[in-house]
């Protein structure tokens, strides 16, 4: 059983390799950030790989690409998220419009 730690985007990666019951090599992955388990990971089937070092790369890869997804798109739907949104919305919104005041003549 081989181990593996990387840090990526503030996230703590660490990658533990062990043999299935067909004898391939899976990586099991613990994401951290500040401490605490960053997300939960989405119960799938792991790869197989033929070597511990082709687990450990390919778990390092998989925690790197859902760490890109989390901060690209973040689960922002709480209601603070939204009211934030749509004031920055309605300020934006009202600051343009206040620009573009134009007098009318006859």
């Amino acid at each position: 059983m081989d181990s593996a730690f990387d840090v990526y985007a503030g996230h703590e990666i660490s990658v533990a390799t062990r043999r299935n019951e067909r004898g391939a090599w899976v990586a099991d992955l613990t994401v951290r950030h500040d401490g605490k388990p960053s997300f939960t990971w989405p119960e799938t089937v792991q790869p197989e790989w033929r070597t511990s070092d082709e687990a450990v790369r390919d778990g390092i890869e998989r925690a790197r690409r859902m760490i890109q997804q989390h901060l690209q798109h973040p689960d922002d739907r709480s209601w603070l998220a939204t009211r934030r949104h749509a004031q920055t919305w309605f300020s934006a919104e009202a600051e343009r419009l206040s620009g573009n005041v134009f007098a009318r003549t006859k």
